[in-house]
């Protein structure tokens, strides 16, 4: 107890250098916090983006679509799988119908991949319906509208209300042609819908395509996002797997699957990186502290005080440290994340949207705060400092008695 107090009088000796020091400490857990906070929510954004404004959390297909894509490898039943699915009860499905064509509006033309929608279903697969960047959405009945990726919008100068003919090839093997309206054009989403999106109801791709009802996938949006594995495991067990290949978003992204797998890691090396720095201003102020009170620790060993007790007391002066630094720190960090998680942070400064590993990003960040971020900052920040105390530990224990208190006449 003795001990304990001597290292709380001694901390405030120098009330400057303690503020200091507490400052940086407090300044550093704070903003691994806050980092910490920004990659949970951008990694959340990742998977919203890949998921429910896409690619949804998991897919149906014949087993040789996803290899080539071919317009003849066809789920021939989507009504009876679309039931059967629903009778899992693990969430919400629609069908959909892909092809590629040539889309022109007035001079310029451009590659398309056509995508064909049930808007009633697929508003409750994703939110595609929520990302217009202007215009409307599809209507429930087939009405020849389409809705635009973002960058072939601009390629094809087209906006609402323009017409577009979009040239393919059928099913049957003719020239399917058609003229349809730009009701709206979408937000940017991920690199190929943006460069080539062009969204329809189902009814008039079907028959742009003659594909007699068939449709190539059938996309399912969980209840419960978490239980992705159980739900895979569900609908393999579910439906014949030599009609049916079942695919989640993690098999279907697996350059992002893997990338969230290894951010765990990654941000617990930058944790210890930032605060590797910043024990160096730990040392220095345990060091200075030991030089400026030499001859007083010369004379506590003279009194008695063993070198152990006065190690001890350099520990317990840095854990005085960490524990106000962490209080300080963390109360902070939390106020700020909660302040990003609310309103966001907008960086539309740097450049807009952009994209990673195939998905886009809303250039509004906004943070996620979880008990984890604010623990593992403050027990990585106590592990380093303890770490950087063990030399300053080490100089006080090794103080002669004779040397510290002739060094000091």
């Amino acid at each position: 107890m003795t001990l304990i107090k001597m290292a709380w009088r001694n901390l405030w000796r120098n009330s400057r250098r303690t503020f200091i020091t507490i400052f940086s400490m407090a300044f550093g857990l704070t903003m691994m916090i806050v980092g910490y906070a920004l990659m949970d929510g951008m990694l959340n954004q990742m998977v919203h983006y890949a998921t429910v404004l896409g690619t949804s959390h998991v897919q149906v297909h014949h087993p040789d679509y996803l290899e080539d894509h071919s317009l003849y490898d066809t789920i021939n039943a989507p009504g009876t799988l679309l039931e059967d699915i629903s009778g899992t009860g693990l969430g919400s499905a629609a069908p959909r119908i892909f092809a590629t064509a040539l889309v022109s509006s007035g001079q310029q033309s451009a590659g398309g991949q056509l995508w064909g929608i049930d808007p009633a279903l697929e508003n409750s697969v994703t939110e595609l319906y929520k990302h217009l960047e202007t215009g409307t959405w599809l209507a429930p009945d087939p009405m020849g509208q389409i809705v635009l990726g973002r960058n072939l919008a601009r390629t094809l100068s087209a906006g609402p209300g323009d017409e577009v003919v979009v040239l393919t090839q059928a099913a049957d093997g003719s020239l399917g042609n058609a003229l349809y309206t730009v009701s709206g054009t979408l937000k940017s989403i991920g690199e190929a819908l943006d460069r080539g999106g062009v969204i329809m109801h189902i009814k008039n791709l079907s028959d742009l395509l003659v594909m007699d009802s068939k449709v190539h996938e059938i996309a399912i949006r969980l209840n419960d996002p978490d239980a992705l594995d159980t739900a895979s495991s569900t609908l393999n067990e579910t439906l014949d797997q030599k009609t049916y290949k079942v695919e989640n978003w993690k098999q279907l992204f697996p350059e992002l699957a893997e990338y969230l797998r290894v951010s765990s890691s990654s941000m617990t090396i930058i944790l210890f990186i930032i605060f590797a720095v910043a024990s160096l201003g730990i040392v220095n102020t345990q060091l200075m502290s030991l030089f400026e009170r030499t001859r007083e620790v010369g004379i506590m060993r003279a009194l008695g005080l063993s070198p152990l007790s006065v190690a001890v007391l350099v520990l317990f002066e840095t854990l005085f440290l960490a524990m106000i630094a962490a209080v300080a720190g963390g109360i902070a960090g939390v106020l700020w994340s909660l302040r990003l998680e609310s309103v966001g942070w907008d960086i539309s400064w740097m450049g807009g949207s952009f994209a990673f590993v195939g998905v886009a990003f809303d250039p509004h960040m906004y943070a996620t705060l979880t008990p984890a971020a604010v623990i593992d900052s403050i027990v990585v920040m106590v592990i380093v400092v303890l770490i950087a105390s063990l030399y300053p530990l080490f100089r006080a224990a090794r103080i002669s008695p004779v040397d510290a208190i002739g060094r000091g006449r």
